[in-house]
């Protein structure tokens, strides 16, 4: 979590702008921003939203950390996490410098017997490719009014334009890799 509040710092910083006055832009307390770039709060996606419009970045610039001609290691403690209003889903966005690449991936969690964030909450161009990958537990692909039960192990592929999301079947947490293709 602290890469991404490190990086919320870096460009505020680069703009000139004291926490206060970020928050201001935001339309955040002072203390929330604070807390974000501490690594002590987890914001949602509305949450950075906003702060990328107060900073005048895209929210994809938000994870943004390019390694030039180098290996960038992300360890799993750092990975930015991101979480959504009226849902359990958690993301940890895994290797962030690739996050406005041809190749985006995140682990996304979601507690027992719960739904995953409706995909009007996250904007996917047509033709993106998406791959689902359950790392753990029963869950169900909902897609484009079908139903596809998976377990751990199984995969799909699908139009990431398409209306779709997913549901944990059981009593334990589920995790699942999503990755972006284009």
């Amino acid at each position: 979590m602290t890469a991404l509040g490190d990086r919320i710092r870096a460009l505020r910083n680069e703009r000139e702008l004291q926490q206060r006055q970020l928050a201001e832009k935001a339309e955040l307390t002072p203390s929330m921003v604070s807390q974000i770039e501490s690594g002590r709060l987890t914001p949602s996606l509305n949450t950075l939203r906003k702060l990328a419009d107060a900073l005048g970045v895209t929210l994809a610039a938000i994870f943004d950390g390019q390694p030039s001609g180098r290996v960038l290691v992300s360890r799993n403690k750092d990975y930015p996490v991101v979480s959504f209003d009226g849902s359990s889903e958690r993301w940890a966005v895994l290797g962030a410098g690739l996050f406005q690449g041809k190749i985006r991936a995140v682990v996304s969690t979601l507690d027992a017997k719960s739904r995953g964030v409706a995909t009007d909450k996250v904007v996917i161009k047509a033709g993106q490719m998406k791959l689902f990958y359950v790392l753990k537990g029963r869950v169900a692909l909902n897609y484009n009014g079908e139903r596809h039960v998976l377990d751990a192990g199984d995969s799909a592929l699908l139009d990431g334009s398409s209306p779709h999301g997913w549901e944990n079947l059981g009593t334990g947490k589920a995790r699942a890799l999503w990755v972006i293709l284009g």
